[in-house]
């Protein structure tokens, strides 16, 4: 256990305990209490030890953690995806700055951190959507294009720093993270759009979506029209162009199917990063 897990461990278990009228405090180092009252117990009695669920524990680190990083995205438009951010970040909410030490990917887990929260925030959004046009045997474009749009405006803020953020996911140590949120993102698009298939188009759509976003995610920060207009017209071609390679993988799903797996594979490395990785 590190000394910072101690020092949270302590904090934990830091109880208070409200003693009945009739006794005081004697000896606090052995934590021995006299009673006097008008029939005084024969033997001196100790406070209990309390007792913490290690369940009870986790959660609680887990909570001091999101809070430190929830606070940290403050003071990233200033410090970047960094290590100065966690020690402010662990400063406002009331933590020593050393507490930083509690992220060892530093920088990639407060990247990690805010990915999950806007997955988490447009599937929320999703649910509420409109279903009108997301009918059998028809692709919602106009569904998926608001989706994407929707989680690279999250970026917004950050958007600036956000160069340094994807050059941090595509270190080695991060890698693992940025897979997960990057196919649960593009899961949750294709699920709430109505795609509930069980083949292999269901592979070939998810790592499809997952290239359309990593894409647009790049035209986006050089994105200066109005309203980002000039990215949803990006993202509307490349639906496009998606919609016609699984036109001719319907078509010939035999002869396709070794040619698409490789495309697969090599678009996968490409949205890692792990092609230029040394």
């Amino acid at each position: 256990m590190s000394n910072l897990q101690r020092v949270f461990r302590s904090i934990r278990n830091g109880h208070k305990y409200i003693l009945p009228l009739t006794t005081v405090p004697v000896n606090k180092s052995q934590r021995i209490i006299r009673h006097y009252c008008k029939n005084p117990p024969q033997h001196e009695s100790k406070l209990p030890t309390p007792v913490v669920n290690e369940q009870e524990e986790h959660q609680y680190e887990e909570n001091v953690k999101n809070h430190i990083l929830q606070c940290a995205l403050e003071y990233v438009p200033k410090t970047g995806w960094s290590v100065e951010s966690l020690s402010a970040g662990a400063e406002a909410a009331g933590y020593p700055g050393i507490t930083h030490g509690l992220f060892p990917n530093g920088g990639g887990d407060l990247v990690h951190y805010f990915n999950v929260k806007c997955n988490e925030s447009l599937v929320e959004q999703m649910k509420n959507w409109p279903k009108e046009d997301l009918k059998e045997h028809k692709v919602p474009t106009k569904f998926i294009e608001n989706a994407i749009i929707t989680r690279l405006s999250m970026i917004e803020p950050y958007k600036s720093t956000w160069p340094k953020a994807m050059a941090i996911q595509a270190l080695p140590n991060n890698v693992p993270n940025c897979l997960a949120t990057l196919l649960s993102l593009v899961d949750d698009i294709c699920y709430h759009s109505g795609d509930r298939s069980v083949d292999f188009n269901w592979y070939i759509r998810r790592v499809g979506l997952a290239g359309i976003y990593k894409a647009t995610e790049l035209f986006y920060l050089t994105d200066k029209s109005a309203n980002h207009n000039a990215t949803r017209s990006f993202v509307s071609s490349r639906i496009r162009d998606a919609q016609l390679i699984q036109t001719a993988l319907n078509l010939n799903p035999v002869s396709a199917a070794p040619q698409t797996l490789t495309a697969a594979f090599v678009t996968a490395k490409n949205i890692l990063g792990i092609n230029t990785l040394k």
